[in-house]
Parts: C-alpha cells; structure tokens; sequence
C-alpha cells in the first residue's frame, strides 16, 4: 500500500489541483495508493502516525503532496519508523526540500517515478528541543531552524489574515518578501549565547541565527550554499548587528549566495548548536513558527529514507 497525504490548502490550491491528476492515473490504482487530507494544523502528524500504526505491515512508503510544513509534520508522525520511506511531491509555496535534494521532476510525472522507480536518499534528520517555561518537545526538521528575524518572517508570513490579504491582491507569490518589508522598520535584534560544539559565543543586537541541513530556505534562497543534505553536521549561519539598508542588500543577494561575503555575516559548521536567551525568541522550523528561550539542535542517530525522483 502507498499512502498519499495532501495538504489541499498549500500552494494556495495547487496541492488540490495536483492530487485530482494524480488520481486519475493508472499507476494509482494499479499500485494501490489512497490518499487522506489534512484538515488543520497538525492533521499531517496526527494521519502519519495513525497510518503506520495500522498499516505497518503493509505500507511501502507515504508521498506528501504539499508544503513544507506538511513534510515537517509527516516525518514527526513517523518518527518511529525512520526506515519507511517518505516521498515529496512539491506542491507549496516555499518547497525547499525538493530543491535540497535536488528533485528533477515535478507534478505527475514525480509521482509516476516515486512510484514506480525512485532513487533513495539516506540521511540524518535535525533534531531540535526548545524549551520555553521549562515545557520542552523533542522533534524533527528536514530544512532549517532559524531564530529571531527569520522566525519572525514566517510568523507574520503564516497567519490567515495576512495570507488571505496577499491571495486577495495576488501577491501570494511573494508572501515572504512582502513580510519581511513590513517587518524591517520596527524589528528589534536579539541576544542569545550560541554554544557551538561546546565552543561559546555571545551575541547582542543580532539579527538572526539559522541551523541548516541543506543550502535552501524561504522558498529558494541559499542561505548556507555550501551545504549538503549528506552532510553529518549542520551549517550555521550568524547575522550581526545590521544596518537595516544592509537587510535589504543582504536579502536581494541571498537567491545567488552572495550573502555570505558580507563582513556581518558568519557561517560556521557543526556537529551540535545550544542556543538560550533571556528574552522569549521567536523561531522558525520548516516554514512553521514558534517561541522559545533555550533550544540544543543536533542530527538524528538514525538515517532518514527520503524517495528521490
């Protein structure tokens, strides 16, 4: 069996559209596949996890036809079997994960491929455990975490009324780029201590600090481009104290890789990063938002099973 879930509400429709043709393929039915949609934030997680517990002796493997963050919830729902493997079909508004892993094909024709004959990529998740008034969750990431402006991007970028306000003036392309303009004037930098393979830097009045698995974020930016998804550690990217027209510099430079020559801005590579701060941090993980003071971010023991196609 081939479990397919769908997120109809990502790439504002285009998952909906994409699974109606996928339907109607022949490899659908001749491979047994059925498909389940989510309804609401967290419903990825909640049908991942039903689905291995009820089909674990027959399941092949889960395609994930969205965003993102459907992809974050479905490798948290399956975390207890990281060898099953997991396909992503893109069909958000950021897709990073496909370009990390370096997916050719799209649409059908990717679908006809994960099914049929697709190439498997082995590698570590992120692991990441932030704790905010001393409550703390142990999860999963397969693009990024990222603290303070970048996290404050996304969260402005994910709430309803700002998303339906940039469908209604079809903007939604630029979802990101349109948050951050709103964002750059009254943004207040961060202090944290960053603990870096048990090497300790303090921070004040910075912008933002990331932890990648692979170059891609916010929707085909290469904030760490060196940096690959095969890698055992992470790459950490640190923006210093910022001028704001640099901001603006820093983002228009950011799609070549350019960024990273920037005086203010440090990459670093690591096997392990703690990251605490007096003040609550707003963060981003895989396009979803959150608060935290502390987190430590480290790879997965176990290798992760991700189709490739």
């Amino acid at each position: 069996m081939n479990i397919i879930i769908v997120n109809p509400k990502a790439g504002f429709g285009k998952a909906q559209k994409l699974i109606k043709k996928v339907q109607k393929d022949s490899l659908y039915r001749d491979k047994n596949c059925r498909t389940f949609f989510t309804e609401y934030a967290g419903h990825a997680e909640k049908i991942a996890g039903q689905v291995v517990r009820i089909h674990q002796e027959t399941l092949s493997c889960i395609l994930v036809i969205g965003g993102d963050g459907t992809l974050h919830e479905v490798i948290n729902g399956t975390k207890t079997r990281p060898s099953l493997p997991i396909g992503f079909i893109p069909a958000g508004s950021g897709n990073d994960f496909g370009r990390g892993i370096g997916l050719e094909n799209k649409g059908v024709a990717l679908f006809r491929k994960m099914i049929n004959n697709p190439g498997r990529l082995h590698c570590n998740q992120g692991v990441f455990v932030p704790t905010l008034n001393c409550q703390w969750e142990k999860r999963y990431f397969a693009n990024s975490i990222g603290f303070g402006f970048d996290g404050e991007i996304v969260a402005l970028a994910n709430r309803p009324k700002f998303r339906k306000w940039m469908r209604r003036v079809q903007l939604h392309k630029y979802t990101y780029t349109i948050a951050l303009l709103r964002l750059l004037r009254r943004y207040n930098p961060i202090s944290f201590e960053l603990n870096l393979d048990g090497e300790v830097r303090k921070y004040s009045n910075a912008l933002m600090v990331t932890v990648t698995n692979h170059p891609y974020y916010g929707g085909g930016m290469k904030i760490t481009p060196q940096m690959d998804i095969r890698n055992s550690g992470f790459q950490v990217l640190v923006i210093e104290q910022i001028s704001k027209w640099k901001i603006l510099a820093l983002f228009f430079t950011v799609f070549l890789g350019l960024h990273t020559k920037l005086k203010e801005v440090k990459v670093f590579e690591v096997e392990t990063v703690k990251i605490n701060s007096h003040e609550t941090m707003s963060y981003q993980v895989d396009g979803q938002s959150g608060e935290c003071k502390e987190c430590e971010i480290r790879k997965s023991s176990r290798k992760r099973t991700f189709l490739s196609g």
